[in-house]
């Protein structure tokens, strides 16, 4: 990706080798032909997927990961052992201030209200060329009951002095499902591992519909949200179909202290879903920079050194793309899923029982 970028390796080697160290020890553990432990981070069971945000026509390098444990064969008990061990390794950089997940961190520990269920644990890396890396922790509710995620996060919410835009944003989740019938369904509770006085935590939903009215509807629930700008760039990604967004789209919302509603939101549309080929997918994502102000060709250029065959001839390799507007500022987010095991690998068996969604829908945010 940073040849892709044209960036020098004086610039990128030291930033890959770190991500090479963090995913230790199964960075080390060859690919092979069949998925040792199913991930939901990506549709394959691989446990990492990169993405590239671009904003302000500047790009940023992420991986989303999880933490795989040393044991044989591999539990998810022990990928969390696995993952509270990089959370303490991640105190050391630069920009990492774990105060506020040493707040939350027991509220998703088993045993705190939600039984015996072990919470998977996730991490990424994003990286601004000339930047030290940030970090964020995601906590997977999929495996909980649904009432119970709600208390899960209400509680961390609470802990987190942000409990009065939580409580507004469920009050607003539910008018909206009682309005128009499609479920929203929680799944994730992330926090920014950051110094920064503006660090969030994310609540992101799958939203079970392809209705673009309940997208516009989720989005507007935060405050910086522009309803005829994100109305127009939904619509130049969705192309001919704008009232169909695809299967299964997910919002994030963002959250920081002492707000009275949720602060930014984002919306990942699942692209793959409604395009025939990773070059039609290149093309409507192209539009959708264009109309942000950004340069489309720096994301053709980026694709083209990554993708294995011909953009014609593939389908999924640009799987999600997200959308958020700020102000002036939109971003665009391309989210990768590189195909390394064929479907009779893929997911033998899930380490818990997650909900009927995640079954059905593939993985991660």
């Amino acid at each position: 990706m940073c040849d892709g970028l044209g960036l020098p390796q004086s610039m990128g080697g030291p930033v890959a080798g770190q991500v090479r160290e963090l995913l230790r020890p199964w960075a080390d553990v060859p690919v092979g032909q069949v998925c040792r432990f199913p991930s939901y981070v990506a549709g394959d069971g691989f446990p990492a997927e990169m993405s590239v945000k671009w904003s302000r026509g500047r790009p940023e390098l992420r991986i989303l990961f999880e933490a795989l444990g040393a044991s044989e064969p591999i539990t998810a008990a022990a990928n969390r052992i696995a993952a509270a061990a990089l959370t303490n390794r991640l105190a050391g950089e630069p920009l990492v201030d774990l105060d506020r997940y040493g707040k939350v961190a027991g509220v998703f520990e088993p045993g705190f209200g939600q039984g015996a269920e072990v919470v998977p644990v996730w991490h990424s890396l994003a990286w601004r060329p000339g930047h030290p890396p940030t970090f964020k922790i995601y906590f997977g509710l999929y495996a909980v009951d649904l009432k119970e995620r709600y208390a899960l996060v209400s509680e961390a919410m609470g802990r987190l002095a942000m409990g009065t835009a939580w409580a507004d944003t469920c009050a607003r989740v539910t008018r909206g499902a009682q309005t128009d019938g499609a479920e929203r369904e929680l799944e994730f509770f992330a926090l920014d591992l950051d110094t920064s006085p503006r660090a969030r935590a994310k609540v992101y939903f799958r939203n079970h519909t392809g209705s673009v009215a309940v997208l516009e509807q989720m989005a507007s629930l935060a405050r910086a949200h522009e309803p005829d700008r994100a109305r127009s760039a939904f619509r130049t990604l969705l192309g001919t179909a704008p009232e169909a967004a695809g299967k299964a789209p997910l919002t994030c919302l963002a959250f920081r202290p002492d707000a009275t509603c949720a602060d930014e939101s984002t919306t990942y549309f699942r692209v793959s879903s409604f395009t025939a080929s990773d070059e039609e997918a290149a093309a409507r994502i192209g539009a959708l920079m264009a109309h942000e102000g950004l340069d489309p060709q720096r994301h053709h250029s980026l694709l083209h050194a990554v993708a294995p065959r011909p953009l014609n001839r593939i389908r999924g390799l640009q799987e999600l793309v997200s959308y958020r507007s700020l102000g002036r500022d939109g971003d665009v987010c391309v989210y990768f899923r590189f195909p390394l095991y064929p479907p009779q690998a893929t997911r033998p068996g899930p380490p818990a029982q997650p909900s009927r969604s995640i079954l059905q829908e593939d993985g991660s945010t």
